[in-house]
């Protein structure tokens, strides 16, 4: 398990986004929330629309070129609720 430090949340699990879910947080712009449903982890690892749309075309594999645009940023879990909550209400 990973700790992020955050200057809203204090230290929190931490979990990977994309960079548009993290920059959604900023702009308050809904950009589509996606995970694995096969995780057993509270706070699974998300990507957004655009994100799944990439995947998708290269038969649901994360390769070279859907990796490079989701370009990873870490988020604690106070904020990955946020992000939750602001795209699917919960």
């Amino acid at each position: 398990m990973w700790i992020s430090k955050c200057s809203k949340h204090g230290e929190k699990e931490a979990t990977f986004v994309c960079q548009h879910i993290a920059n959604s947080l900023l702009t308050n712009v809904s950009v589509g929330f996606y995970w694995s449903k096969d995780s057993d982890s509270e706070f699974p690892d998300a990507w957004c629309k655009d994100c799944e749309d990439r995947c998708s075309k290269t038969g649901d594999e994360w390769k070279v070129e859907a990796l490079e645009e989701l370009n990873v940023k870490l988020l604690c879990s106070g904020c990955y609720l946020v992000a939750r909550k602001m795209e699917l209400g919960y």
